[in-house]
């Protein structure tokens, strides 16, 4: 079935059906609807091909994330459809793994199927990822980290600024001694900059972090919150709060205080990040920080989507996503 079927049937010229399938120029309600209805009714599908080669675009977005389990995720997702769906663009979803190597494949193909641009929440940017990045000759945007020597748009929360600020909460109750349950340093955002905000709220106290109460953990599951503090609780002295990377980690971390008989707050309070909604079903509710995983994913696509339009930014340029504190019972005991 070709354009000049579904032209013929409608009754309007081809140049006229080529207008509304590509959305070039407006046509009246009463047209649209009869080419739309004589596109059903032939069955009629655009070559997708020629259509870029006219249009030097294809519609389609390369998204890489790391997990898709993870609740933050495919928020995200839901965030970078959303923004593309409005540019009548389409996504193309693919899971890294968190692996480096998988990461760096998918950008090469990304950019030999001609995606127009590209999306990487990467949870490690090392050397060779790097390199790859900025060989790449189609736009890309970063979420959550760009490391030093990248030059790329980067959307991001200030994760060192909201751990200072969980941190300086849990002072604020009274507590002096505190300890946290961090992910992996080579983590740039939520493992290095949540553990340096940490390291802050302390320095400004006239503290530092004790080891024997700092547990890295190797990524960000429940699991690694429950191993996490029952380091922690190996210590002589243990601490009366403790700040987690992330609310699965604080789960976690709630649960092995509670197979030890450890009350929270009155013993030890917990705090997380993210407000992910385990937050809110565990008991004691639980004190997090509150940002929007779809505002990541809108404001990256539409800083993606301007790039595409020739709208000059900085390379440089940081886009930052609001953050606040959610004070919770987990966290509603002083000592």
């Amino acid at each position: 079935m070709t354009i000049r079927e579904v032209a013929k049937r409608a009754g309007v010229s081809i140049a006229t059906v080529s207008r509304v399938l590509n959305r070039s120029k407006p046509v009246s309600e009463e047209l649209k609807r009869r080419i739309e209805q004589a596109v059903r009714e032939t069955g009629y599908l655009p070559n997708a091909v020629a259509r870029s080669m006219i249009q030097k675009r294809t519609g389609l977005i390369g998204v890489i994330i790391p997990e898709i389990a993870n609740p933050y995720f495919s928020g995200l997702v839901e965030g970078i459809e959303s923004v593309a769906h409005q540019h009548q663009s389409h996504i193309m979803l693919a899971v890294s793994r968190k692996d480096p190597r998988r990461e760096m494949d998918l950008l090469r193909i990304f950019q030999a199927r001609q995606m127009d641009g590209i999306i990487l929440a990467a949870a490690r940017v090392g050397g060779e990822l790097r390199r790859v990045l900025q060989s790449l000759t189609i736009p890309y945007v970063l979420i959550g980290q760009r490391p030093a020597g990248l030059r790329a748009p980067c959307v991001k929360v200030d994760n060192r600024r909201a751990a200072c600020e969980v941190t300086t909460h849990l002072i604020g109750k009274g507590h002096r001694r505190i300890g946290m349950i961090s992910g992996p340093m080579w983590d740039l955002a939520s493992g290095k900059e949540r553990y340096e905000g940490y390291r802050d709220a302390l320095g400004e106290a006239g503290w530092t972090p004790r080891p024997e109460w700092v547990a890295a953990e190797e990524s960000f599951r429940l699991q690694d919150g429950v191993k996490g503090m029952e380091r922690i609780l190996r210590a002589k002295e243990r601490p009366t709060a403790v700040f987690c990377a992330c609310d699965r980690m604080a789960v976690g971390a709630i649960q092995a205080l509670e197979s030890r008989g450890i009350r929270v707050p009155d013993q030890i309070a917990v705090a997380g990040f993210d407000d992910e909604e385990a937050a809110t079903m565990i008991r004691p509710r639980l004190t997090t920080v509150r940002h929007s995983p779809f505002e990541m994913g809108w404001k990256a696509t539409e800083r993606l989507m301007a790039t595409l339009r020739g709208e000059g930014s900085s390379p440089d340029e940081v886009i930052r996503v609001g953050h606040g504190l959610v004070v919770r019972d987990s966290t509603s005991g002083g000592k």
